[in-house]
């Protein structure tokens, strides 16, 4: 007999994740397919792919490009989840033994048009007294291109947003991202929120390896 209060176990859950970041000399490098991150929609209980997003890292921080192949439909704050918005999870340290956010842990989110002043900022949250103070919000830079059909997010968060981040002693990074929108289910990488707490749980993001 199913329990129907047990969550699903899709394929993700089983796998760690993984892949490689490339190193961007200005952002226009993140048009070549290689930054792209994969697919793992499929790995995610069957989530709908629809966004796209290419990631790459230089000593001044991390750079992205999103491409959300649907159109914008509204931004909402506090909880981004209800509208259109992307949240990144990064953990300068890929740590995977901790069941909760160390001080090297960030989740960043970015709404394609600011709601009531926000635009982009850090909500890490912290359950014990390893933390870190969250960036100032003007520090991240966003620009989005909107069309009919889709919209697109240029996205830098630099290195004093970062903390612990050190490409020259650390070749790693844990990282996931959620890609929201308020007509659907959102796009993960890694783990799934509707089974894990997965702003909370750095195990659970997949581990980028610093390409030079």
């Amino acid at each position: 007999m199913v329990n129907e209060e047990f969550p699903g176990l899709a394929p993700v859950n089983f796998f760690k994740t993984s892949a490689s970041l490339y190193h961007v000399i200005n952002k226009k490098d993140l048009d070549n397919k290689r930054f792209r991150l994969p697919n793992v929609s499929a790995l995610c209980g069957g989530e709908e792919s629809f966004a796209t997003v290419s990631l790459g890292w230089s000593l001044e921080g991390v750079f992205a490009h999103v491409v959300v192949d649907q159109p914008y439909h509204r931004s909402f704050y506090p909880d981004v989840t209800k509208g259109d918005s992307v949240e990144f999870f990064i953990d300068t340290r890929d740590i995977k033994t901790s069941g909760y956010n160390t001080r090297f842990c960030h989740h960043f989110y970015f709404l394609p048009e600011a709601f009531e002043g926000h635009h982009a900022g850090e909500v890490t949250r912290f359950r014990t007294e390893e933390t870190h103070q969250h960036c100032e919000p003007n520090l991240l830079k966003v620009s989005i291109r909107l069309r009919k059909d889709h919209y697109a997010m240029e996205i830098f968060i630099p290195s004093e947003c970062l903390y612990g981040y050190d490409p020259d002693q650390f070749d790693r990074l844990g990282f996931s991202y959620r890609v929201n929108r308020p007509d659907g289910p959102p796009q993960h990488f890694s783990a799934a929120s509707d089974e894990y707490k997965v702003q909370e749980q750095p195990s659970l993001w997949s581990s980028l390896r610093l390409v030079t």
